[in-house]
């Protein structure tokens, strides 16, 4: 019985852990080599490492964001987990 209940208290514990989260809000702290990944801080200080994918088309010249970066203006960043990273499927002014 004691077993039992350890593994539910387990599973309970596992199923509540943190999701990674759908967007973030913040500003490009850094980018990584030839913008294949850029780190944002939230206003909370939450920070993500956010990979640019290859197959994504975000509209735009990403080297405006080393613009964002320099200046500190916020960007709007959608993500979505592939392999246990965080890759950016938007990329938007805040």
């Amino acid at each position: 019985m004691r077993y039992a209940l350890a593994v539910l208290v387990l599973l309970a514990a596992c199923s509540q852990a943190e999701q990674p989260p759908s967007e973030v809000v913040g500003v490009i702290t850094a980018i990584e080599g030839d913008i294949g990944a850029i780190s944002v801080v939230e206003d909370d200080g939450d920070e993500y490492s956010v990979a640019i994918a290859d197959d994504v088309e975000y509209g735009f010249d990403l080297q405006h964001l080393r613009e964002h970066e320099a200046t500190g203006d916020p960007v709007h960043v959608r993500l979505e987990e592939r392999g246990g990273h965080l890759v950016a499927l938007s990329i938007d002014d805040a």
